[in-house]
């Protein structure tokens, strides 16, 4: 794995900073009110946030060396995220079953 630059590590840590901070003060805020934490989230997730969170993760996995070694069939990334649990996109049945059991914990 190669180093960061000090421009490249300033990148990731200010997305990080940005992130953690931001969900931090929504959850600190809504704690206690799923709708408005629902709209605070989709105003803080915003195509540049996403996209910005795309770019730190290239600079990231530009880092690694992604070419396959003899004999191998995954790259060191590939090895490194094999067990790694993705969060999974609900499905709309899930999200209603999620909204009406924290409604009820709301009352």
């Amino acid at each position: 794995m190669r180093e960061l630059t000090e421009d490249e590590a300033y990148r990731v840590t200010a997305l990080l900073e940005k992130v953690v901070v931001g969900l931090a003060s929504l959850g600190g805020h809504y704690h206690d009110n799923d709708e408005d934490l629902a709209w605070g989230l989709l105003y803080m997730f915003t195509p540049k946030l996403v996209n910005e969170a795309s770019q730190v993760r290239s600079i990231l996995f530009s880092k690694y060396n992604r070419e396959l070694a003899e004999g191998e069939d995954m790259d060191e990334l590939e090895k490194m995220f094999v067990n790694l649990a993705y969060r999974k996109t609900p499905t709309p049945k899930q999200i209603a079953r999620f909204r009406q059991n924290r409604l009820k914990k709301q009352k």
